[in-house]
């Protein structure tokens, strides 16, 4: 392979993007970089004696990688891309703090000719490994299970208007599910353990209908709070309002379309949407005070917490039974049995 694709440039040939393609997961100190990445993040800052710079995030799908370009660098080149685009790159990479990071010599957005040449996105956007449409259907056969059958016709008037969206949506911008069908995925893993534990505990005096649709429809708002879902960035609403307050508006404009027989139901549910973070200081409108939404509250961060295990491990590139340092948890996690 390695002489084929040789012999293809000394002919002046256009390679397959994917052959000329290093995966992020494999890229390795010392390494030259000419190719294609998604920008997730652009932020413009300077050095301490006042100098303009760029820091990137840069992603394909097998993870994301820090990058800087340097004052004539960023100079030349800031004005030529922006976040969420995809881009080509050549730099180099090299370790910094025990992290890779690639220095950028030449930045600027993917032009047509080189979308035509062999470019392929799939190997730039992180995807669950899970069929959405699979999921979707799961989701929908829990949603039929949620009593009084007013709750479950709001709950599914309100999915049912954003499925495309739904389906695709990352659940957060890197900590979590940060892939497209990444909300589903979440969403259908906190619906199934609240349902289930419900069920399984009828001693707790969970309210099945009304824990299931609060796990259902608690992160609804990142579809409007994300407004990008391939770069994952927040939107204006994003900014100012959040993803609570968003959901939380949007169950209640769903609400009033409906008769209730007891108007403290959709109330409720709204206080699962807003609280579901637990604590204010980590952005919860209102701490949880039912039992139904302090149930969503752990099982959403139990799924959250798991899925970043998850990912820190398969992005980990360190020999030996535990990883390198994870920040979010302060820690080395081991690998797993094999």
């Amino acid at each position: 392979m390695a002489s084929e694709k040789f012999s293809q440039r000394m002919r002046g040939e256009q390679l397959p993007y994917s052959l000329l393609h290093v995966p992020v997961a494999d890229m390795r100190d010392g390494q030259g970089v000419n190719q294609c990445f998604l920008v997730k993040q652009k932020t413009h800052r300077s050095t301490r004696t006042g100098d303009p710079y760029l820091e990137l995030t840069l992603s394909d799908r097998t993870g994301i990688i820090a990058a800087r370009a340097w004052t004539d660098a960023a100079n030349r080149y800031s004005s030529q891309f922006d976040e969420g685009e995809f881009v080509t790159v050549q730099g180099r990479i090299e370790t910094y703090r025990n992290k890779l990071q690639i220095i950028i010599e030449s930045i600027h957005r993917l032009s047509e000719q080189e979308q035509e040449s062999g470019f392929d996105p799939d190997l730039l956007v992180s995807t669950s490994d899970r069929d959405r449409d699979e999921m979707w259907a799961e989701l929908m056969e829990l949603v039929g299970t949620i009593e009084p059958d007013i709750l479950r016709q709001l709950t599914v008037n309100v999915l049912d208007k954003n499925k495309a969206m739904f389906i695709n949506h990352p659940a957060a911008v890197s900590n979590h599910h940060a892939y497209l069908g990444g909300l589903i995925e979440h969403t259908l893993e906190v619906a199934q353990g609240v349902s289930d534990f419900a069920h399984r505990n009828p001693s707790l005096g969970l309210h099945h209908g009304l824990a299931t649709a609060g796990a259902v429809l608690h992160d609804v708002g990142k579809i409007i709070e994300l407004e990008n879902p391939i770069a994952a960035n927040y939107g204006f609403d994003g900014q100012l309002v959040g993803h609570l307050l968003l959901g939380r508006d949007m169950v209640r404009d769903e609400a009033k379309s409906l008769t209730w027989p007891d108007n403290r139901l959709p109330r409720l549910l709204e206080h699962i949407l807003i609280s579901h973070h637990g604590e204010l200081e980590y952005a919860a409108a209102m701490v949880p005070k039912t039992a139904e939404a302090i149930a969503v509250y752990h099982f959403d961060n139990l799924s959250a917490k798991l899925n970043m295990v998850k990912m820190h491990i398969q992005n980990d590139s360190e020999p030996g039974d535990f990883t390198d340092w994870e920040r979010n948890f302060g820690r080395r996690l081991f690998k797993g049995l094999d």
